[in-house]
């Protein structure tokens, strides 16, 4: 039977408040895996996780900051109403 790798969180994954939101930053990798992934949880639930594996997991929780300041933080609290549909 393989074994499965663990999920290694890193200390730098917290919960921050920014403009008065609040965020969860998780930051992850499988153990033996290169790169650390990054996800940022709304208060609602809203789970936004970035495609690039960033190469420490300290760059990934500064682009976390600089992304949640660049776009506002409310545009990532915002249930979803920033996000245009596609037309069908």
């Amino acid at each position: 039977m393989e074994h499965e790798p663990n999920l290694v969180i890193s200390s730098a994954s917290q919960r921050i408040v920014e403009d008065g939101v609040p965020f969860k930053v998780d930051i992850y990798k499988l153990e033996g895996g290169d790169g650390w992934s990054l996800e940022v949880v709304t208060e609602d639930g809203t789970s936004i996780v970035w495609d690039d594996l960033f190469e420490d997991d300290q760059a990934a929780f500064e682009e976390a900051i600089s992304t949640i300041r660049s776009e506002g933080a409310i545009a990532f609290a915002n249930d979803g109403s920033n996000v245009v549909p596609f037309k069908q």
